[in-house]
C-alpha cells in the first residue's frame, strides 16, 4: 500500500471515529423520542380500548423517559382514574393541576377524583378555583351544574349549564345535560331545542343514539293528537302566559311554537280516539309543515331562535327531510333502516351535504327567552 493510501484510509478511520463520537449521542437521543411516542401510543390505545391497567404501565414507561412531561402525567392521572385508582390519580393531580398547559382540565379532573370517592365538600373548591382561573370554562360550569342537581336543586343546575353553553358553544355536555333534564320537565319545549343543538355539534357518539330517541320520545310525549283538551303540550301554563316582547296582540314565543305545530299536526288527527305514538315519517311530516308555517309566518325573525333558524335553512337548501330522519333516526331503529335502504344515494348526498354546512358553534346560541 502506498503512502499515499494509507494516509487516506488513516484519514478515513478518523472521520468514521469522530462520526461515531458526534453522532452517537443524537443518535440515541432519537430513540429515546421514538420510545416515548411509542410508549405514550400504546398508552393512549389502551386507553381507547378501556384497558387503563395496561395503560398505566405504557405511562408509567413513558414518563421514565420523560419525567417533566406535564401532559402525559395528566393523562396517566386519567388512566388511573379510569382503573379506579382515585388516590393515585390524586397523588399525581395535585402538584400539576394549576399547570398552564392543563388549562380547566387540571381542576376538573382533579375534582373529578373527589366527586368519585363521594367527596364533593372538597370537589367542589377545585371547580370554583378553576372558574376562577378560567371564568369561561364550559366543563367547569358543567361540573357546577352536576353537583346542584346531586344536591336536588335541578333549576341551578340548569342555570349553571346554560351560563356555559354561552361561554363555550363547542363543549357539547351542557346540551345534553340541558336536553336531558329539560325533557324531563313540563316545559319540554326547551328540552327539545337543546337535544336538536346537541345533535348538530355531537353527530357520532353513544350519546347521539341517545338523545335522538329522547329528541323523538319527547316530541310524542308532547303530542296527543284528537284529545280535544289539551293535544299540544309542549309548555306549562305559566310559561304560554307570558306576554310577548313585541306587544300584546302578537303571539309569545312559546305560544307561536305550540300553535303552529297544532295547525301543522292537523292532517294526521284521527276520526276516532286519540294518536297516542306517531311514526318517524310522520313526525318528519309533522316538523316540515311546521318549519313552513314557521318561516311563511316570519317567525324565524321575529323570535330568534338558532336551532328553528337551521330548520328553515335545511328547508331552503332542500335537504330538511333528511336532516328530519336524520336527527330522529334512534327513534325506531327498524322504521330508520328502511327508510335508510329506500332513499340511500339521497341519504348519501345530504350527509356530504351536511358534512360541509352543519352549524357553526363558535358563537352562543340563542335558544331560551332570554334571547328574545
Amino acid at each position: 500500500m502506498t503512502e499515499a493510501a494509507n494516509s487516506e484510509k488513516k484519514l478515513l478511520v478518523f472521520l468514521l471515529l469522530v462520526a461515531f463520537v458526534y453522532f452517537a449521542p443524537l443518535s440515541q437521543a432519537q430513540e429515546a423520542v421514538d420510545s416515548i411516542q411509542i410508549y405514550a401510543q400504546m398508552a393512549v390505545d389502551n386507553m381507547d380500548n378501556n384497558q387503563p391497567e395496561a395503560a398505566i404501565v405504557a405511562w408509567e414507561r413513558a414518563l421514565a423517559l420523560a419525567p417533566d412531561n406535564v401532559p402525559f402525567r395528566y393523562e396517566f392521572a386519567l388512566a388511573n382514574v379510569m382503573a379506579k385508582r382515585y388516590d393515585s390519580a390524586i397523588a399525581l393531580l395535585a402538584p400539576i393541576y394549576r399547570n398552564p398547559q392543563l388549562l380547566d382540565r387540571g381542576y376538573q379532573l382533579l375534582g373529578n377524583c373527589y366527586d368519585m370517592l363521594n367527596d364533593s365538600a372538597r370537589s367542589l373548591p377545585y371547580y370554583r378555583e378553576g372558574l376562577v382561573a378560567f371564568p369561561q370554562s364550559g366543563r367547569l360550569h358543567y361540573e357546577m351544574g352536576a353537583a346542584a342537581l346531586i344536591d336536588g336543586n335541578p333549576m341551578d343546575a340548569t342555570e349553571w349549564w346554560r351560563k356555559g353553553a354561552q361561554f363555550e358553544p363547542a363543549f357539547a355536555t351542557n346540551y345534553y345535560w340541558l336536553a336531558r333534564t329539560h325533557a324531563g320537565t313540563r316545559d319540554r319545549i326547551w328540552g327539545v331545542l337543546y337535544a336538536e343543538a346537541f345533535l348538530n355539534l355531537e353527530r357520532n357518539t353513544q350519546r347521539t343514539r341517545e338523545i335522538s330517541k329522547l329528541l323523538f320520545d319527547t316530541w310524542n310525549a308532547s303530542m296527543m293528537l284528537g284529545d280535544t283538551t289539551d293535544p299540544i303540550n309542549f309548555c306549562t301554563d305559566s310559561l304560554l302566559e307570558i306576554l310577548s316582547p313585541n306587544g300584546p296582540n302578537v303571539m309569545s314565543f312559546p305560544v307561536a311554537f305550540e300553535y303552529t305545530i297544532a295547525t301543522s299536526a292537523e292532517p294526521l288527527i284521527p276520526s276516532v280516539g286519540v294518536t297516542k305514538r306517531l311514526t318517524v315519517a310522520q313526525m318528519v311530516d309533522v316538523r316540515i309543515r311546521m318549519v313552513k308555517a314557521w318561516s311563511k309566518a316570519g317567525y324565524d325573525t321575529l323570535y330568534p331562535n338558532d336551532v328553528l333558524t337551521w330548520n328553515v335553512r335545511y328547508l331552503k337548501s332542500g335537504w330538511l327531510k333528511e336532516y328530519l330522519w336524520w336527527v330522529y333516526s334512534y327513534g325506531d331503529k327498524k322504521e330508520m333502516n328502511e327508510y335508510f335502504k329506500a332513499n340511500e344515494d339521497r341519504y348519501d348526498n345530504f350527509l356530504g351535504w351536511y358534512g360541509q354546512n352543519s352549524p357553526s358553534f363558535k358563537n352562543p346560541l340563542c335558544i331560551d327567552l332570554r334571547c328574545q
